[in-house]
């Protein structure tokens, strides 16, 4: 059964981009093979499901093409202190007609994650 495996994000500023995403989800750089081409992978549960392509671009990214990538939250409010005391622009709703609430999170430059949490009953 297919699923996803990762998002590949080409980043100008790779510290910046790992910093954004190490506060927001809470990821760890790990293992990444030898390739010719600079790069980060970024590990959740042990998987590397971001990986970080360095590019030279002189702007952030266009809007259109991927508006966003959605990860799932098990602890909710801890996250959002870890969202809050960060600086980043963020925007929280609820999803009518279910149990789940989503917070984006908009990060260097012009990424712009999900996340899902339950709410609170």
């Amino acid at each position: 059964m297919p699923r996803l495996d990762h998002v590949t994000i080409d980043t100008r500023d790779a510290p910046r981009m790992i910093g954004f995403f190490k506060t927001v989800l809470g990821v760890e750089e790990g293992y990444r093979p030898p390739f010719p081409s600079p790069g980060h992978w970024l590990y959740l549960d042990d998987r590397p499901v971001i990986h970080l392509s360095l590019t030279s671009r002189s702007g952030d990214f266009p809007p259109g093409i991927f508006n966003h990538v959605a990860f799932s939250l098990y602890e909710f409010a801890p996250a959002l202190e870890r969202i809050k005391s960060s600086g980043y622009r963020y925007e929280y709703y609820d999803i009518p007609d279910t149990d789940l609430g989503q917070v984006f999170v908009y990060g260097p430059e012009g990424v712009k994650i999900e996340l899902q949490y339950k709410r609170p009953a």
